[in-house]
C-alpha cells in the first residue's frame, strides 16, 4: 500500500542534536504546541521526526546529528498510527526496525518506509533519484519550516516562493521536473551560429565555380618552365602541376640556399684573410718562447725538490731535538719539586736519616703516599672543607657537649593533666548554674566580690567603686554583708569557690606540663639538627673514616694544616715516582733502593739527554732557517714561469682560433686545395653565376603558380561542397533537438496545470474559507487560480471587486503567508495524520495572530483525523494558546510542552493539557535529559 497517513502519538530522542540523553515527548493531543527559548531544542525534535521518516535533514546539510555532549547511541523512536493502526518505528545511524501492533520487530530499508508514505506518481529513474524524490515530497508535505515561510514573504524569491506553494500542494517534484526540462532548453547550443555558416560555405562556392569558369594561358608556359628545372636540377617529377610544382621549387631553394651560404662563406674567409697569416707567424715565436720558459721552470722546479728535501730532514732533526728537549725540562721541573716535597713539615723527618724506598717510606708511616690519586684529591678537598668550616664545626660540637650535659626530660603524664582540667572546667560550669539557680543578681556580684577581694591585694571595691582605707576592711565589709545569704546559695557560692580553685590549679598544671613537652620537643629539634649538620660534614670528608675517631672533638687547625702538608707532599712525591718509572724505563736504568738514589741518577741522565739534544738543535736550526728562505724563493720562481707559460699559451690559444676558423671555411668551399690567391677568385666568379641562375628559376617557378592557383581553387570547391553537407545535417539535427524539447516542455508544463488544477479544486473551497477566517481585516473572500505565463498564477477575491486579483502583486507580505498556511493547512485536513509548522505566525501582525489562534483551535476541535505540532519561542503566543482551550476541560485537544536548559546541562521538559489524560491524572509531567 502507497501514500498511508501517518500520526504520531510520541517521540522518544536519544543524544540528537540539542538534546544530550534522553527526551520523551508526547504529541497525541490534536494540538501539541512546543515553547522554548531559541536554542533550548524546539525544532531539534521536527528535526528527529523528519530523521526518522525520511532518513535525512536537508536543513543540517550533512552535519552531524550527535550531540557534543551527548551520552550513548543516536536514536529516535515513535509510535503512531500508519493507516489507522498503532506501530513503533525506531531508527539508529546505522539501522531502521518497524514493529506493527503485536507482530515481531523487524529491520526495514528507507525505500519500503518512503513507498508506504507516499503516492506512487512521485518516481525517478534510479534509486537514489527516486529516495530523493520520495524524501522531497514527505518533507514538504508534512513539514513547513520556518525558512520556507521567510521565503513566502520575500518579494525577490518569486521562483522559490512558486516551488514552495507548489511543495505544499504536493506536487513540488513536478514543478522541479519542470524547471529541469527549460534548464535543459536553455543549455542546447543555439543553431543561429551554424545557419550563418552554412549561408557562408555557400557564397563561397559560387564565388569559386566563377573564378575556375576563365581559362589560364600560362598553362604551357608553365609546363615548359618547369621541364627546364627539371632538366637543371634531374630527376623529374611526374603528376599534377601542383605536385610537380612543389617539387621544383623545394630543388630551386635548396640550390639557392646552398648558393647563398657558399657566397657568405668566401666573405668570411675575405675577411679573415689577413689575420690568417698574422696568426701563423705569431704562432711559431709564441711556441719558441713557451719552450724556453718550459725549461727554465723545470731547472727551477728540480731544485726546488732537492731544496725542499734537505728542508724536510732539517725540519725533522729540528722538531726531534724540540720534542726531546721538552719532555726532558717537564721531568727535570717534576724532580726539582723533589727537595720542596721532602723537607716540608711534617715529611721531613721520613728522609732526614736514610735512603728510603717508596714501600718502605709507607711502612715508616707516610700513609698517604700509597693512597691512590683519586683517593689523595679527596683528602686535600675534605680538609679544605674542614679547614673553611672549623669554627662553625667547633661551635657545633660545643652545643652537641651542651644538650648532653644538659638534657630536657619529657612531660609526665600531660594526657591526664589535660583530662583533669577538662573535668575541673566542667565541675566549674555545674557549680556555676547551681549557684545561678539560687541567687539573684545582686548576690552574684556579693559572691564576685568576695572572690576578687580574697584574690587581690587592692582595697578598692569592684562592686561600689569606693577606695576602703585597707584590704582588710574591704574584706571585712564584703563578708558583714555575705552573711545575709540564704544557707543554700551560701553552700552553693562555696561550692562553686572551690571547684574554681580547683580548675585553677588544674590548668595550671596543665600550662607546666605544656611548657615541659615544648620544651623536651625543642630539645629533640636542637639536637637532631646539631647531629644532622655534623654528620654531614663527616659524610662530606670522610673524616671519622680516615682519622678512625668518632667525633670532631680532637680535631684543630694546626692538625688540618699539618694533614695538609702531608698529602700535599705526598701527591708531589707520587707524581715523582711516577715520572722516576718513566725515565728508568726510558733510560734502561736499574732502579736503586733508595729513593733520593733513584732521583738523582734519573736527573743526571736526563742532564746528559738535554745536551745532546740541545747540540743537535744548534746543529740544524740555522740551516732550517737558510732551506727555509731557499725553497720559498724557488717556489715563486717555478709560479713565476709557470703564469708567463699560461699567459704564452692564451695567446696561442686565440691563434690557433682565428686560424682554425679560417681553415674551417676554406675547407668547407675548397676541399683540400692549398690557401691561394688564384682559387679565391675562380671560386667568387663561380658563386656569381649561381647567383643569377637561381634569380631565374625563381623567376620561372612564380609564372607556374598561377597555374597552380586553378587546380588549389578546384581541390577547394571539392572540400566546400562536402563541409556544406556536413553542415547542413548538423543543423537540421540541432533544430530536431530544439522542437522536441519545446514539446516536451509544452507537454510536461500542460500534464503539470491539469495535475494542479485537479489537485486544487477539492482545496480552494476549504482553503478559501481557512484565508478568509485567518485574514483579520476582511478584504479578501476567496482564492483562485488562473493561466500564467509559465505556470499558474494564484489570485483573491475581494469585496466590490469582480475580476479576480493577482495575489503575488496584491497580498502583503503576512497575506502571502496566511495564504500558504491555508493551503497548508487544507491539504492536511485531507491528507490526515501529523503535520508540524516551525514558527508559522513569526511574521504576523497582533490581530492577524489572534485570528491565527482561532484557525488552530477550529483544527483541534473539528478535524479529528490529524494533529499539528507548533513550535514558538514566543511567550504570549503559549499564553493566549493556553487561555484558547481553557474553557474546554472535557475532552484532551491541547499538549503545551515547555522546554528549558541546554545541550551541554541537559533539557528539561514540561508537559501541560487542557484536561485531564488517562493514566496522568496531574496533567504535568517533568523529564530531565
Amino acid at each position: 500500500m502507497n501514500n498511508l497517513p501517518i500520526k504520531f502519538l510520541a517521540v522518544t530522542i536519544q543524544n540528537f542534536r540539542g538534546i544530550p540523553d534522553e527526551l520523551v515527548v508526547p504529541l497525541d493531543a490534536p494540538l501539541t504546541v512546543i515553547h522554548a527559548a531559541n536554542g533550548t531544542g524546539k525544532s531539534t525534535i521536527c528535526y528527529a521526526l523528519e530523521w526518522l521518516v525520511t532518513g535525512k535533514v536537508d536543513d543540517l546539510n550533512g552535519a552531524a546529528l550527535e550531540c557534543q555532549w551527548g551520552k550513548g547511541a543516536t536514536t529516535v523512536s515513535a509510535n503512531c498510527l500508519i493507516d489507522g493502526k498503532l506501530h513503533v518505528l525506531t531508527r539508529t545511524n546505522t539501522s531502521l526496525w518497524i514493529t506493527p501492533d503485536g507482530e515481531k520487530k523487524k529491520k526495514i530499508n528507507d525505500e519500503f518506509l518512503l513507498g508506504m508514505l507516499t503516492p506512487t506518481s512521485v518516481s525517478g529513474k534510479s534509486t537514489i533519484a527516486l529516495r530523493k524524490a520520495k524524501r522531497g515530497w514527505l518533507r514538504n508535505s508534512r513539514w513547513l519550516y520556518s525558512n520556507s515561510l521567510a521565503l513566502l514573504i520575500d518579494n525577490n524569491k518569486a521562483d522559490e516562493r512558486q516551488q514552495i506553494f507548489a511543495d505544499i500542494l504536493g506536487f513540488g517534484h513536478l514543478t522541479s521536473t519542470l524547471r529541469d526540462l527549460r534548464d535543459y532548453r536553455k543549455a542546447l547550443p543555439n543553431t543561429k551560429g551554424l545557419a550563418d555558416k552554412v549561408s557562408g560555405v555557400k557564397a563561397e562556392i559560387e564565388t569559386l565555380k566563377a573564378s575556375l569558369a576563365l581559362s589560364s594561358p600560362a598553362k604551357e608556359a608553365a609546363l615548359d618552365n618547369l621541364e627546364a628545372i627539371f632538366t637543371a636540377f634531374p630527376p623529374a617529377v611526374e603528376g599534377t602541376i601542383p605536385e610537380r610544382l612543389e617539387a621544383a621549387q623545394l630543388r630551386v631553394n635548396s640550390f639557392s640556399q646552398k648558393q647563398q651560404r657558399e657566397m657568405a662563406v668566401l666573405n668570411t674567409v675575405y675577411q679573415q684573410w689577413t689575420p690568417y697569416h698574422g696568426s701563423l707567424q705569431q704562432i711559431e715565436t709564441l711556441r719558441q718562447s713557451v719552450d724556453a720558459l718550459t725549461q727554465e721552470q723545470k731547472k727551477a722546479s728540480e731544485d726546488h725538490s732537492v731544496r725542499a728535501s734537505e728542508l724536510s730532514d732539517a725540519q725533522q732533526k729540528v722538531s726531534d731535538a724540540q720534542r726531546s728537549l721538552k719532555w726532558a725540562d717537564d721531568s727535570l721541573l717534576t724532580f726539582h719539586g723533589w727537595q720542596t716535597a721532602t723537607s716540608a713539615q711534617g715529611v721531613g723527618g721520613y728522609f732526614e736519616q736514610i735512603d728510603r724506598s717508596q714501600a718502605e717510606l709507607e711502612a715508616a708511616g707516610f700513609v698517604e703516599l700509597g693512597w691512590s690519586s683519586d683517593r689523595q684529591t679527596e683528602w686535600k678537598k675534605a680538609i679544605a672543607l674542614l679547614s673553611a668550616n672549623f669554627q662553625k664545626i667547633m661551635e657545633l660540637e660545643r652545643q652537641k657537649s651542651d644538650l648532653k650535659a644538659n638534657p630536657v626530660a619529657p612531660a609526665i603524664d600531660f594526657d591526664e593533666k589535660a583530662r583533669l582540667a577538662d573535668a575541673a572546667k566542667n565541675i566549674r560550669i555545674r557549680a556555676e548554674a547551681d549557684f545561678d539557680a539560687y541567687t539573684n543578681v545582686l548576690g552574684k556580684l556579693k559572691v564576685m566580690g568576695s572572690e576578687f577581694a580574697h584574690a587581690h591585694d587592692d582595697p578598692h571595691c569592684p562592686l561600689c567603686n569606693y577606695n576602703w582605707p585597707t584590704t582588710a576592711r574591704l574584706r571585712e565589709e564584703i563578708s558583714s554583708n555575705m552573711e545575709v545569704l540564704a544557707p543554700a546559695l551560701e553552700a552553693a557560692s562555696s561550692a562553686l569557690t572551690l571547684a574554681r580553685k580547683d580548675e585553677q590549679d588544674a590548668i595550671k598544671a596543665l600550662e607546666l606540663a605544656t611548657s615541659q613537652k615544648s620544651a623536651y620537643e625543642t630539645y629533640l629539634a636542637r639536637s637532631n639538627s646539631v647531629y644532622q649538620e655534623l654528620q654531614s660534614f663527616a659524610i662530606r670528608s670522610t673524616y671519622f673514616e680516615t682519622m678512625n675517631v668518632q667525633d670532631f672533638s680532637g680535631m684543630n687547625m694546626d692538625g688540618l694544616a699539618n694533614m695538609n702538608r702531608r698529602v700535599t707532599s705526598a701527591i708531589q712525591i707520587s707524581g715523582i715516582f711516577e715520572k722516576l718509572s718513566e725515565v728508568e724505563k726510558f733510560f734502561a736504568i736499574t732502579p736503586a733502593s733508595g729513593a733520593a738514589t733513584r732521583v738523582s741518577s734519573a736527573v743526571a741522565s736526563l742532564g746528559s739527554y738535554k745536551k745532546h739534544f740541545q747540540d743537535q738543535f744548534d746543529q740544524y736550526e740555522p740551516a732550517r732557517a737558510r732551506l727555509v728562505l731557499a725553497v720559498q724563493g724557488l717556489l715563486q720562481a717555478v709560479q713565476s714561469k709557470a703564469g708567463e707559460i699560461a699567459g704564452l699559451n692564451a695567446n696561442i690559444a686565440a691563434a690557433v682560433e682565428i686560424s682554425s676558423s679560417f681553415d674551417s671555411h676554406w675547407r668547407e668551399l675548397f676541399g683540400d686545395q692549398p690557401v691561394s690567391v688564384e682559387s679565391y677568385d675562380i671560386m667568387r666568379q663561380q658563386l656569381g653565376q649561381r647567383g643569377i641562375d637561381a634569380t631565374t628559376y625563381t623567376s620561372m617557378l612564380d609564372q607556374c603558380k598561377a597555374v597552380v592557383s586553378v587546380d588549389a581553387d578546384s581541390a577547394k570547391l571539392k572540400k566546400l561542397e562536402q563541409e556544406l553537407v556536413q553542415l547542413t545535417s548538423k543543423l537540421r539535427i540541432g533544430t530536431g533537438y530544439i522542437a522536441d524539447a519545446d514539446l516536451a516542455i509544452e507537454q510536461y508544463a500542460l500534464h503539470v496545470k491539469d495535475f494542479t488544477a485537479s489537485s486544487l479544486k477539492p482545496l480552494l473551497s476549504p482553503a478559501a474559507e481557512l484565508f478568509s477566517r485567518m485574514h483579520a481585516n476582511e478584504v479578501y473572500k476567496g482564492l483562485g487560480v488562473s493561466e500564467g505565463e509559465d505556470a499558474l498564477k494564484w489570485t483573491v477575491f475581494a469585496e466590490g471587486h469582480e475580476p479576480a486579483l493577482d495575489a503575488e502583486g496584491k497580498l502583503s507580505q503576512g497575506q502571502r503567508q496566511d495564504l500558504a498556511l491555508s493551503l497548508y493547512l487544507a491539504r492536511a485536513r485531507n491528507t490526515g495524520g501529523s503535520f508540524f509548522l516551525d514558527e508559522p505566525i513569526a511574521h504576523l501582525d497582533d490581530l492577524n495572530r489572534v485570528a491565527m489562534l482561532d484557525i488552530f483551535r477550529l483544527v483541534a476541535t473539528s478535524m479529528p483525523d490529524m494533529n499539528l505540532i507548533l513550535t514558538t519561542a514566543s511567550d504570549s503566543l503559549a499564553r493566549h494558546m493556553a487561555q484558547k482551550f481553557s474553557s474546554i476541560t472535557d475532552r484532551h485537544l491541547l499538549n503545551m510542552i515547555h522546554l528549558e536548559g541546554n545541550p551541554r546541562t541537559g533539557v528539561k521538559m514540561t508537559v501541560q493539557g487542557n484536561a485531564a489524560v488517562p493514566n496522568n491524572p496531574g496533567q504535568t509531567e517533568s523529564l530531565r535529559e
